[in-house]
């Protein structure tokens, strides 16, 4: 077989996450991931050595889109406030869409939290980089641009409402729940 090109790994890799996505790590079987990437068994494991590895490299590529994703938006012109609203707003518009997959993220922690060590390790370190990238979004905010101590507690109380509204979603909670619970995060800022 002639060697993948790198969109093709990409390609195989978003086919990969979007199977760790909506079932799990147990619950995704090789035909599965097969399926979803268009690749046989062989080929993946030329890409990845393992399911494993497989689910680790999903949960990076989750983390390397998403948390860019929140980076523009948290970047973006207006108060805190107003972009905080943007970013929550964008959960509570994949709710209305009837998107329950909820955060990849916060599934894995469900689902491998007391299983796999490195994977908890990574979801660990990703939620602490997300942390950053709230606290970094307020740092020119008053009054958080002169309270280190205030920027920190609100980008934690943050960071728990973000990841709540997504295992809200993941739940299938009314959307009006959803939309009360990030009213509630937005109007503390």
């Amino acid at each position: 077989m002639a060697r993948l090109r790198e969109f093709e790994i990409g390609d195989a890799l978003d086919g990969v996450m979007s199977v760790f996505w909506r079932q799990g790590y147990e619950g995704a079987s090789m035909q599965d991931i097969e399926a979803a990437t268009g690749l046989n068994k062989q080929s993946l494991y030329r890409i990845f050595p393992d399911k494993r590895a497989m689910y680790l490299a999903a949960l990076e590529r989750y983390e390397a889109n998403e948390f860019a994703k929140a980076e523009e938006v948290l970047a973006g012109a207006g108060t805190a406030r107003s972009r905080f609203e943007t970013l929550f707003g964008g959960v509570i518009a994949l709710a209305a869409q009837g998107d329950r997959r909820g955060c990849f993220l916060c599934n894995a922690a469900a689902d491998q939290g007391q299983e796999d060590d490195e994977a908890t390790a990574a979801v660990s370190a990703a939620m602490q980089r997300l942390e950053k990238i709230f606290r970094k979004a307020l740092a020119a905010s008053p009054p958080y641009d002169r309270d280190r101590k205030a920027r920190e507690d609100r980008a934690a109380a943050l960071l728990a409402s973000y990841l709540g509204l997504r295992i809200l979603t993941k739940a299938d909670a009314p959307l009006r729940v959803i939309k009360s619970a990030a009213s509630a995060a937005i109007k503390a800022i």
